[in-house]
């Protein structure tokens, strides 16, 4: 038996680490007596998948996980069952059996959003939210220097934006970003807001910045559909 379960990664639970997360539902799952299916060979791992990666702080509005059982149950048992022993922040929001064609997450998520929340390091009014806004988007390349331990390395960001507003509330910002994922990689939601204050000159305190990932989706010809809409594929 395959479940996907959408979930919750929110409050204190957004400071666990992804490998940590990766412990945190094996376990629940082993204390609720549920039995998973496991990989053959000398190190057998428990068969559990997760989308995309969440930085450690962000939280997660909707996330996806693939789990495999060695015998069938009563969805609502497990799901009850796997939440009583989940941390808080850590919610089960719905649960779907596989079919045997299902592709599994990682394979079909390709975009995500975002919703940022930062504070103006200066006075800033809404025409001039809007110009900078406006200006970033309308650059063709947004060069970005990631720093690794080989040093560092420049990328454009620009073209795994998709969409990006913003609108001010009351003395801080809140910004809709939407962004392409993939294997060759993606962009970080403050990436994208370090450059807009470095190239548009617009005054945020990145130092107050809150991030909270709204959504992973599957995005094909410009619309946006839910992993859990995928099963059959």
């Amino acid at each position: 038996m395959r479940l996907r379960i959408a979930y919750t990664k929110i409050e204190d639970a957004r400071y666990i680490a992804h490998l940590d997360l990766t412990r945190v539902f094996e376990r629940a799952i082993r204390r609720a007596g549920i039995h998973m299916s496991y990989t053959e060979g000398f190190n057998p791992r428990p068969k559990i998948s997760f989308g995309f990666a969440l930085a450690v702080g962000t939280e997660g509005e909707r996330e996806y996980v693939d789990i495999d059982l060695q015998r069938e149950m009563e969805l609502g048992e497990v799901l009850g069952r796997i939440q009583e022993q989940l941390p808080p922040g850590i919610r089960l929001l719905q649960g779907s059996v596989l079919t045997l064609g299902a592709k599994p997450l990682m394979a079909v998520l390709n975009a995500a959003s975002y919703r940022m929340r930062v504070l103006m390091a200066l006075p800033i009014d809404e025409q001039r939210l809007q110009e900078a806004v406006g200006a970033w988007l309308a650059r063709e390349h947004v060069n970005y220097a990631r720093y690794s331990k080989k040093g560092p390395t420049d990328k454009d960001i620009r073209p795994w934006v998709k969409r990006l507003e913003g609108e001010i509330h009351g003395d801080e910002i809140v910004f809709e970003l939407e962004v392409e994922m993939g294997n060759a990689g993606s962009v970080r939601p403050e990436e994208v807001l370090a450059s807009l204050r470095e190239l548009e000159n617009l005054p945020l305190d990145l130092d107050a910045l809150h991030i909270k990932r709204t959504g992973v989706h599957v995005s094909y010809q410009g619309e946006k559909s839910s992993p859990m809409e995928q099963l059959a594929e």
